[in-house]
């Protein structure tokens, strides 16, 4: 390819030319014109340097397309061979790829051919295996099944031996009672017992003589089965199967156990048999008995016992009450409650109901209620506070590790246009107030500077009356806060506020007395407001700090630098670096490119980029963590703020964050938050609706502003859904029917277009298909930079919703003097004009004793004998009132007009 210029390559680009020489200098080249000549080797250094940039990973192009394009003519004859032919252009396009082998790709293709082959080899050796492992249950099943036959066999011709030598005893013996009745002597006796003793001591030794037996014969079978187990894992280990240690530790557990189980079913089974009083019982012991019999030394059970045995339930119920610990939440429902303490529902709602308590199964109860209920049913309430998944989270987190000095981290406060962010410029050397909308900071800007005695992080909160919250937000987050005072304005509403903020979270004040450079500088005067708020200075005998500085000409700036250090070792400021990082959200927005970012400020620990962090009801892993100039950074220790990446939504300004190991212990946290929110806004939304139920009774509804409300930040958002409800009256209420952060999308037209919305979008804009949608529905949206523009406009908006104001204004009065009947009008009036002038066409009111009698409209106005659109003061003349004949003498008309006026708030 042919050298280029930088410029060529500008516009081939689509880039400027300082852009491209700005990355060209970053990428290390030494191109600083635009007429500088660009080769193949520059454009490939810059290229490799754009993809390190964005994270692509570099490699060599393994291929190479060739594309050939050739041009003939084709020249055809006409018809009938005749001349004046037709010459056509032929393209020919042709298209050839090249791809560059590895070197080491016949020897890679060749070991995964082996690898292939080896894994075959080692699936079938593992199926074969399998099938070998099932053949020897399967035979070692069969072998027990016949061992437990041919036991069973025995024991049955053994029991009918035994029955059939009882019977021929006892058929021997009854002769003998009957021929000889005479008792029995004492000889006999001893000889008889003898005899019966001898024969059971015989029985006795033939027992333990089969029980041997059978002992030995199931260790045969066992070791036989180990046998088995042992030569399968050999087979295996000289196959070279990894699964040798899996069949050592599953299979030979299993083939021992083989024989054993089939064993202990048998006796369970006649176990079962004697309970039930089965065949076995009435047969006599059976094997289980002879067992039981062998483990007691063959003492024999006394007779029936087994049968009583059988007839006793294997449940008991408890003599004593069971009494439980109950947890107990800060809101639990009626059911949850009968569960933990292990009754009905109905029991707990028949206590609720001693107690005065009418409930469902699916109310919840608070915390004293369910306790004094717990009480009352005879349990152990244990209450359980409303974050104990969290404090528990956090306990788990807590380290001890060295601490270290930290940073201070000042907040700048003040009143709007005293020049916070102009004196926080000059520290920076930047210029950020420049690029303000109007002026004014409307976000909390987090920056950190290092001055030559050390690191200071700085908040810059904003001054306008509306973003109360945010100052309040920032002197909880804040060390030490500085209260700029402009030395020609002296102290304002939002100075007072700060310094109510700051001595309500308690932090050290400093004191900066800004635009000295003035000529209308008055710091006295500045001295002697603060001096009313109780801030002292120390030139005065006070405890603050006071510094006279200049954000335009910097004087007074390295005073302020020394004053906070001073303070932050009075502080002894100190904090660890070591283990998970916690801190607070201080902002929070949508990025249309990069998704939610969410700036952070850490307050003990080190945040590294991976963390999985969980801040208020959302969670997830830091993708890319940037500083407050836009540079990545991989971590990030006390007091620094930075910007994360990896939230999947934008957290709530002044939520905590902290770093977590457990993922699933994240997941619970933000599940019980999420719900928890959603809980206390429905609690709101119905408690605002039943209190407002009665209120509106008889009243008309009040007319409503409905409102679609867009911010770039979660903190403007805050403070815009504030201030625009708090202009809501008894007449006319701001209703915000959808608010969130990021660019307005076509669902948000769509929702304003349902609801009769204005679409206002705060310092972010609507996405093409919903500008679209706008135009073409007719949807009224607005863009504001400026927070105060947009409240004055809904001031507007609500004005226009103002029922008018109707006034009264009286025109004229005439007396009538006299009262004359005509068969036109009726009675017809005489009158004398008073005040004012009496007009024709205006309503009128008849007074009588200065009571009105009458209000309508006059039917005639004479002057003499011609008819007269109005008569002046002074004047006298005749008229006739529409549909009212019982005009007298003495009677007022008194005429009027009702003016409209538009109301303001």
């Amino acid at each position: 390819m042919a050298d280029v210029t930088v410029k060529e390559l500008a516009e081939a680009a689509k880039k400027t030319v300082e852009t491209l020489l700005v990355q060209m200098q970053q990428a290390g080249l030494s191109h600083r014109s635009p007429d500088d000549s660009i080769n193949d080797a520059d454009r490939q250094t810059l290229l490799n340097f754009l993809k390190r940039t964005h994270g692509e990973p570099l490699q060599e192009s393994s291929h190479i397309t060739l594309s050939r394009k050739t041009t003939t003519t084709l020249k055809t004859s006409g018809p009938s061979g005749a001349r004046g032919g037709k010459t056509v252009n032929v393209e020919i396009r042709k298209k050839r790829t090249y791809v560059k082998l590895d070197e080491s790709s016949d020897e890679a293709a060749e070991q995964a051919r082996l690898e292939a082959e080896a894994e075959t080899q080692r699936q079938a050796a593992l199926k074969q295996a399998e099938e070998e492992r099932k053949r020897a249950e399967e035979e070692a099943r069969v072998a027990a099944a016949e061992e437990q036959a041919r036991r069973e066999a025995e024991e049955l011709r053994r029991q009918q031996e035994h029955a059939q030598k009882d019977a021929r005893e006892r058929k021997l013996a009854s002769p003998k009672l009957h021929a000889n009745p005479r008792p029995e002597s004492a000889e006999e006796k001893a000889a008889r017992e003898a005899e019966l003793q001898q024969k059971r001591l015989a029985e006795e030794a033939r027992m333990r003589q089969e029980a041997q037996q059978r002992r030995e014969q199931d260790e045969a079978a066992r070791q036989r089965t180990l046998e088995q187990a042992k030569r399968m894992a050999e087979d295996l280990a000289k196959r070279g199967d990894e699964r040798v240690e899996e069949v050592k530790a599953e299979d030979v557990p299993l083939a021992r156990g083989l024989v054993g189980n089939a064993y202990e079913d048998s006796f369970a089974r006649e176990d079962r048999e004697i309970r039930r009083g089965g065949a076995a019982s009435r047969a006599g012991k059976g094997r289980a008995g002879r067992r039981r019999d062998e483990e007691v030394n063959f003492k024999p059970q006394p007779k029936g016992l087994s049968s009583s045995l059988s007839r006793k339930h294997g449940f008991e119920k408890p003599v004593e009450k069971q009494i439980y610990d109950v947890a107990i939440g800060e809101y639990i429902s009626v059911a949850d409650l009968a569960q933990k303490t292990a009754v009905k529902v109905r029991e707990v709602i028949r206590t609720l109901m001693k107690m005065g308590e009418m409930v469902q199964a699916h109310q919840l109860i608070d915390q004293a209620t369910a306790a004094l209920v717990v009480e009352e049913m005879g349990h152990r309430p244990h209450l359980v506070s409303a974050t104990e998944l969290e404090d528990s989270l956090i306990r788990s987190l807590e380290h001890a590790g060295e601490t270290s000095p930290r940073a201070p981290v000042v907040t700048i406060m003040g009143h709007v246009d005293h020049g916070k962010t102009s004196l926080l410029d000059y520290i920076r050397r930047t210029r950020v107030a420049a690029g303000e909308a109007g002026g004014i900071t409307q976000h909390i800007g987090a920056y950190h500077v290092e001055t030559p005695r050390g690191m200071i992080t700085f908040l810059d909160t904003p001054g306008h009356a509306a973003f109360s919250s945010m100052r309040a937000r920032g002197a909880q987050l804040t060390d030490i806060v500085v209260i700029v005072v402009a030395a020609d304005d002296g102290v304002m509403p939002q100075t007072s506020e700060a310094i109510d903020h700051a001595r309500a979270a308690g932090v050290p004040l400093i004191i900066a007395i800004n635009k000295m450079d003035k000529p209308s500088a008055d710091p006295d005067r500045v001295l002697n407001e603060l001096s009313v708020k109780q801030v002292v200075p120390e030139e005065w005998g006070g405890d603050t700090q006071v510094v006279k500085v200049s954000a335009h000409t910097g004087d007074g700036i390295d005073q302020l630098l020394e004053a906070i250090l001073i303070q932050a070792e009075l502080l002894e400021l100190r904090a660890s670096r070591e283990g998970a990082a916690q801190g607070v959200v201080l902002e929070a927005r949508i990025d249309k490119g990069r998704g939610p970012v969410a700036s952070l400020l850490i307050q003990k620990g080190c945040l590294r980029q991976g963390d999985l962090v969980l801040a208020g009801a959302h969670y997830g892993r830091v993708r890319a963590m940037l500083d407050e100039n836009g540079q990545p950074v991989k971590e990030a220790g006390p007091s620094i703020p930075v910007e994360v990446l990896g939230l999947p939504d934008a957290p709530d300004a002044g939520d905590e964050f902290l770093v977590v190991d457990d993922e699933r212990k994240a997941r619970e946290v933000a599940d019980f938050r999420a719900s928890r929110d959603r809980q206390q806004r429905l609690e709101r939304q119905s408690g605002s609706r039943l209190e407002n139920v009665f209120a509106n009774l008889g009243k008309s509804e009040s007319a409503a502003v409905n409102l679609v409300l867009k911010t770039d930040v979660r903190g403007s958002l805050e403070a815009l859904t504030k201030a625009l409800n708090d202009l809501s009256t008894d007449e006319v209420r701001v209703a915000i029917v959808a608010s969130g952060v990021g660019a307005i999308t076509e669902s948000d037209v769509n929702l304003a277009e349902s609801t009769g919305a204005v679409i206002l979008g705060f310092n972010v804009r609507a996405d093409a298909s919903a500008r679209a949608h706008c135009q073409r529905d007719g949807i009224e949206l607005r863009y504001y930079s400026i927070i105060y523009e947009m409240i004055d406009d809904v001031k507007l908006a609500m004005a226009g919703r103002l029922s008018p104001e109707h006034r009264e204004h009286i025109l004229g009065i005439a007396e009538v003097r006299d009262v004359f009947r005509s068969s036109k009008f009726g009675a017809a009036a005489g009158c004398m004009v008073l005040e004012g002038t009496i007009y024709r066409h205006r309503p009128i009111r008849v007074l009588r004793d200065e009571v009105v009698v009458f209000q309508g409209e006059l039917e005639s106005l004479r002057r003499f004998k011609d008819d007269v659109q109005e008569v002046r003061h002074g004047m006298e003349c005749g008229l006739a009132v529409k549909g009212y004949n019982d005009i007298k003498a003495g009677d007022k008309i008194e005429v009027y007009e009702i003016q409209v006026i538009q109301r303001s708030l």
